[in-house]
């Protein structure tokens, strides 16, 4: 939260609670009363609940957080490839082949495959 945020929202606490203890507070009166320790017990009540519900809205203000950055690591390094010499006779080249017309001894004709 920024500076005026955090004043306006601890001023606006403290006229809540102003506002309410003078809309609560009974008028002052020159009697004779018996005062009990009830009253006292009351008193310390509200003013617990109050502090609690103060502190509730005090707290539940933003404010900024420290979080620890997610470092990324390099990816570990590719297996080392190792070579070995290898003599390997080479493969013979495919044949060519294609088709030819071909007569045979009567004069005839007829497609041959002729491969090389």
């Amino acid at each position: 939260m920024t500076f005026m945020k955090k004043t306006v929202s601890a001023s606006l606490v403290a006229l809540s609670v102003a506002g309410a203890l003078a809309a609560t507070a009974p008028a002052a009166e020159a009697r004779d009363r018996h005062h009990h320790g009830d009253d006292v017990l009351i008193g310390a009540a509200a003013g617990l609940a109050g502090g609690i519900i103060g502190g509730a809205i005090v707290s539940g203000s933003q404010r900024p957080v420290y979080v620890e950055p997610q470092y990324e690591y390099a990816p570990p390094p590719p297996p080392r490839v190792v070579y070995r010499p290898a003599y390997y006779e080479p493969a013979p080249p495919p044949p060519r082949c294609h088709l030819e017309w071909v007569e045979n001894e009567y004069g005839e004709a007829y497609r041959a495959r002729v491969c090389y």
